[in-house]
């Protein structure tokens, strides 16, 4: 009875291949999860936002803020709905921002930089072309925290409010 022996290290070689490539995946997870943080940035609990007012004029949404937090912000993220039955907005209005502030990613902030320059009790104005009519308008504010000495835009996705208007 002869053997054949390429079959047999062909099939050494694919089973060495197989435990290297699993013995690299192990090695490089747990490499790279060191870079991942353990938890997520938070802001504190006493930041708020309030949409103070609101116009609609032909094609421009004109909306007033103003922080009623105990901390100061950088921003805001600001998403628009044009159907008054959704439940999220989901058209992102910062890149139709023309008047009020600067776009920061996909925030609107005061002014580009790592500071919180909107203090408490401050009311600002800013003004978005829309293109439709926009029924439900939900606003996250943002702020800059230090965290591990690096400086990051965090969301304050606790203090996100939603507000239904009428524009005609």
């Amino acid at each position: 009875m002869v053997r054949n022996k390429k079959a047999v290290s062909a099939v050494i070689g694919y089973v060495l291949l197989i435990t290297f490539g699993i013995i690299m995946s192990v090695i490089v997870y747990n490499y790279l999860k060191t870079y991942v943080p353990k938890e997520a940035l938070k802001c504190p609990d006493s930041v708020s936002v309030v949409l103070q007012n609101y116009d609609c004029d032909s094609n421009q949404l004109n909306i007033t803020l103003k922080n009623n937090g105990k901390f100061n912000l950088a921003g805001f993220f600001v998403h628009g709905s044009t159907n008054s039955s959704q439940e999220i907005a989901t058209i992102d209005l910062s890149k139709n921002l023309s008047i009020g502030g600067e776009i920061y990613g996909s925030a609107v902030i005061l002014k580009i930089g790592n500071e919180n320059l909107m203090k408490p009790s401050d009311e600002n104005g800013y003004t978005f072309e829309v293109d439709s009519n926009i029924e439900l308008i939900e606003l996250t504010p943002a702020r800059f925290q230090e965290e591990n000495n690096k400086v990051r835009f965090v969301s304050c996705g606790n203090a996100k409010i939603s507000e239904r208007i009428i524009c005609n």
